[in-house]
């Protein structure tokens, strides 16, 4: 009997229909509108006029945002593993990573700009960022997948070892 497949480790809810590269492409366009909606809850929160109001948009905004976190956080799983050749996961892994710690780094430096500079504007100029980025995201994985070997089939990214060979 052939060895079982490691479990997905991903928040079932939100990710179980990210299966492929285009339910994940899809995932992060849905990520871009949840998140333009937290940004303009966030400006919102800014002109209430009632200290409850501003606590309920906001608590509205920060669910948006842990919506469209996990959404990203499936689809990131998803395309960074099924994009990569078997035998360069690690390699590809290494380097998908590296876009993680560019955010980490400039994150910090544009949010200071948009949100604290421009306040208001500034939260709109980022909420209209993200359905660009979502939107970018489809077309690119379909170009990296037409140019290399894909995984992009439903199931386990991550495949189990061969069985050793008792012959």
């Amino acid at each position: 009997m052939p060895p079982r497949p490691p479990p997905r480790t991903r928040p079932r809810a939100v990710a179980a229909p990210v299966t492929d590269l285009s339910t994940a492409a899809r995932a992060v366009r849905r990520a871009g509108v949840v998140l333009v909606l937290a940004c303009l809850c966030f400006a919102l929160s800014a002109r209430a006029e009632h200290t409850r109001t501003a606590v309920l948009v906001l608590l509205l905004a920060g669910a948006a945002r842990m919506l469209a976190e996990m959404l990203l956080g499936s689809e990131s799983w998803e395309i960074g593993f099924l994009l990569a050749p078997p035998d360069r996961q690690g390699q590809y892994q290494g380097f998908y990573g590296a876009g993680t710690a560019v955010a980490r780094s400039a994150g910090p430096l544009l949010l200071t700009v948009l949100v604290r500079g421009l306040g208001t504007r500034g939260r709109l100029a980022l909420a209209a960022l993200f359905p660009g980025t979502g939107l970018a995201t489809g077309p690119a994985v379909r170009h990296a997948a037409a140019r290399g070997e894909s995984r992009s089939v439903p199931g386990p990214a991550v495949s189990a070892p061969p069985a050793p060979d008792t012959a």
